[in-house]
């Protein structure tokens, strides 16, 4: 099993490397749009912001404690293997995953995964000139790497998105901290902060 796993590895890298020019010609042709696409999301992106706001000023009637600190956006890797390519929303306070009051909800950015099924199979296109067969799960595969290029290139647009809505946050009526966190990467896992308001800042 051992030299199977090794085998697996090798092959994963070898895919990888075939692909690399397209993912990196890929990327850059995305990042051109980047600020364009964050902007057509914000409406989408409020209207979820708005059903958190909600969920939290009625649980703020019942508990003093808890004034919101950071807003977050997760991706949920289940979401590859099921094709909805959902997105966690969330609100909370100091203690992130461990605020039993928190809110969230899941999101589907559009922008997401648009044109995803078709830069896939330009991607096997690529292959298929080095190697005469390929699995289904090698394919799923390059499809998973070409989904984690668009969310790392989606943090931008949560960074813009986020700035244009924290007026939104902060004239809501919310029990806030000074300082509002705004919180990216995989579910329960560590996020990075991407970006911070402090109260009485300029906001978006």
């Amino acid at each position: 099993s051992f030299q199977k796993g090794r085998r697996w590895m090798d092959w994963r890298e070898e895919l990888s490397e075939f692909i690399k020019e397209y993912r990196e010609i890929r990327t850059q042709n995305k990042m051109g749009h980047l600020v364009e696409e964050a902007f057509k999301a914000i409406p989408s992106f409020q209207e979820k912001l708005i059903f958190l706001i909600d969920k939290q000023t009625q649980k703020q009637k019942q508990v003093i404690e808890g004034k919101i600190k950071f807003i977050f956006l997760c991706r949920t890797l289940s979401s590859d293997y099921t094709g909805s390519y959902e997105s966690i929303l969330g609100m909370s306070d100091d203690m992130l995953y461990l605020d039993e009051k928190k809110s969230q909800v899941f999101w589907h950015p559009v922008l997401f995964d648009r044109g995803i099924d078709e830069d896939l199979r330009t991607a096997e296109k690529i292959l298929r000139k080095n190697f005469l067969r390929l699995e289904e799960y090698e394919l799923f595969y390059i499809k998973r790497q070409l989904l984690s290029d668009d969310w790392e290139l989606f943090m931008k647009c949560f960074q813009i998105m986020s700035e244009q809505s924290v007026s939104l946050i902060r004239n809501s009526g919310l029990r806030l901290e000074d300082e509002l966190s705004f919180l990216y990467g995989n579910y329960m896992d560590n996020l990075k902060i991407i970006w911070h308001s402090e109260r009485g800042e300029s906001d978006g």
